[in-house]
């Protein structure tokens, strides 16, 4: 792995690859041109492509230039189909919070959460515990049973009221859950001070970025601004958190304090832009029906603790070389040949952006077609193509979304020799998800996952070249098939189109497992059973699979487990780590 971090100079990056004299286009599909484009957009100069900085729109502006060389028409705004989207939220301007009239200082006294709202709200508190409803057979507990706390600021405290940790602590602990239960119930704002049994010191949230609003005034104050508020009651954030702690019992009432606050949140937008070339077809009665071959080009640029870096703790480029530098090399590759060889069909090639933020790409790009979706007869998306193992081993999703795929796979797979692994459903943790649920028939081609997704370790070096032509000529063998048929795919529904969202009290994402809660090990989480059509089941999880890590956090028990969940929502894809017969595997998931 090259260590070395090269600053560039933008501008010269720009020169180099929009003023080269043209070269001239072989159209045969090569490794060594394969490890041209990678050599280019997994190099540590690019830093990662991270959506919507300047290293995200050199890698756009090469794909172009790329697809211009091979004679592509470039489809919307000179190539670029530009996408504006939320980058995080900070802290704003004119923050202000007073007690009673007593006025407190911005991160002296106070703290405005990220994921708050801008508002200002005037009205009394009520005090509420630790903003926990919670029932099981076991346990009951509801702070909210004999409050009503709409339209008022709740105070409440944070962490959860049990010493040594509980069936509840992975859940419920989190301040956005508390905010967000708050918000449910009827609260207007929401007020998060520690006890002494959660934080000693007494400390300020840090204003880490968040790229979300839970729509309301949520603000973390220290304990001396919390015990202005409990002044009318006689009462203090200790003297209530040893009474909940000594009872075991949820304890919430009236205060009666009036709070005056603003709350100013600003919100960061940033551009990204897929990219988009068409190769005409060559039959008149077919070539307004199209192919669309599709990869993502972001990925995750410095990691970090606010990114989905598996490394969360080490800041260094994400170079992305098979996440995805292989799937755009490939869609190149395909596309230099297809434009020599002129199908029936049109091809349109696609460059997705930010689909590492919950593919706004290939969303934008469905809900805003540069041709009709109902004229597009298939989507074909490569995703991490670079890693073919000794096994000759090569995934294929949606197989089930056409009648006819499964078939044509097979006859084009005689003269390679792959050992397909096949998925019916046509929701998956990638761009071709997008087109799936616009009713579109989908192929998604990968060599999958592997232990380096998402750190810095994914590198240039560890892409199998040979391999990664090989599966690219089988895909395009495919594509060119579908595009010269005279009959087009005929769609039809393999898995649901979407996820499924939960609400209330449950937790918003399950990855349909039975785990282990008998706390027997506490290395890992047992799978015990698994939900075949459940999103673990879709993924490739079994019986006994042993979980022990979740996005790169490690997972020792059933309380791991659900706090790793917690984290998460519908939507989105995660990394799960996990030993299957003393061998640690990784597998994706979309929830």
């Amino acid at each position: 792995m090259r260590k070395t971090i090269i600053y560039p100079i933008l501008l010269a990056l720009f020169i180099v690859y929009s003023c080269n004299p043209e070269s001239k286009v072989n159209p045969e599909i090569t490794a060594t041109e394969l490890a041209n484009h990678l050599d280019f957009l997994a190099s540590d100069s690019l830093m990662g492509r991270q959506p919507g900085t300047p290293y995200d729109r050199v890698a756009a502006k090469y794909i172009k230039d790329v697809m211009t060389n091979s004679g592509m028409e470039l489809l919307s705004r000179n190539g670029y189909q530009f996408i504006e989207f939320i980058d995080h939220q900070d802290i704003g301007y004119n923050n202000f919070f007073s007690v009673n009239g007593e006025h407190f200082t911005l991160h002296k006294d106070f703290m405005v959460l990220p994921y708050s709202s801008s508002d200002t709200l005037v009205s009394s508190a009520i005090f509420a515990g630790y903003g926990i409803s919670y029932k099981s057979d076991t346990l009951t507990w509801d702070d909210y049973a004999n409050v009503n706390v709409t339209d008022k600021w709740v105070l409440l405290l944070r962490g959860v009221p049990f010493e040594n940790g509980n069936e509840v602590m992975a859940k419920y602990s989190s301040d956005q859950y508390k905010a967000m239960l708050a918000k449910d119930m009827g609260a207007a704002g929401v007020i998060l001070v520690s006890g002494t049994k959660h934080d000693k010191r007494d400390e300020l949230a840090q204003s880490k970025k968040k790229s979300f609003s839970i729509e309301t005034p949520v603000i973390h104050v220290k304990r001396k601004v919390a015990n202005s508020i409990l002044k009318p009651t006689g009462k203090t954030v200790a003297d209530l958190e040893k009474w909940i702690f000594d009872n075991q019992q949820p304890l919430s009432f009236i205060v009666g304090s009036s709070i005056c606050a603003r709350t100013s949140i600003i919100t960061n937008r940033k551009n990204t832009q897929n990219v988009i070339a068409l190769v005409e077809g060559a039959d008149p009665m077919l070539k307004n029906q199209y192919v669309v071959i599709g990869a993502h080009y972001d990925h995750l640029g410095m990691g970090g603790k606010n990114s989905s870096s598996r490394m969360p703790d080490t800041l260094a480029v994400h170079n992305g070389a098979d996440d995805n530098a292989s799937g755009v090399a490939a869609i190149l590759e395909m596309a230099q040949k297809l434009s020599s060889e002129k199908p029936k069909r049109s091809i349109v090639v696609v460059a997705f952006a930010a689909e590492e933020l919950g593919l706004l790409g290939s969303r934008y790009f469905v809900e805003n077609p540069v041709v009709p979706i109902d004229s597009v007869v298939a989507m074909v998306n490569v995703d991490m193509l670079g890693r073919l193992n000794t096994e000759m081993e090569l995934q294929i999703g949606g197989v089930k979304t056409s009648r006819e795929a499964e078939q044509l796979l097979t006859q084009a797979n005689a003269k390679y020799g792959f050992k397909l692994a096949l998925s019916p459903q046509g929701y998956g943790p990638s761009d071709h998800a997008s087109f799936y649920a616009h009713n579109v028939p989908v192929l998604f081609f990968s060599t999958g996952p592997h232990t380096d997704y998402h750190t810095p370790f994914d590198v240039v070096d560890s892409i199998n070249f040979e391999g990664l032509a090989k599966a690219t000529s089988y895909i395009y063998d495919v594509v060119k098939h579908i595009a010269d048929t005279s009959a087009r795919f005929t769609f039809q529904e393999a898995g649901p189109a979407q996820p499924s969202s939960r609400h209330g009290n449950e937790l918003k994402v399950r990855l349909g497992i039975m785990p282990d809660v008998s706390g027997a090990t506490n290395d890992g989480l047992r799978v015990l059973a698994v939900s075949d059509n459940g999103p673990a089941g879709v993924a490739g999880l079994i019986k006994n699979d042993i979980i022990t890590a979740i996005n790169g956090k490690s997972v020792k028990n059933i309380q791991d487990y659900m706090f790793r969940l917690q984290e998460l929502g519908p939507g989105i894809t995660v990394s799960v780590e996990f030993l299957r017969n003393g061998q640690t595997k990784v597998v994706l998931i979309q929830l």
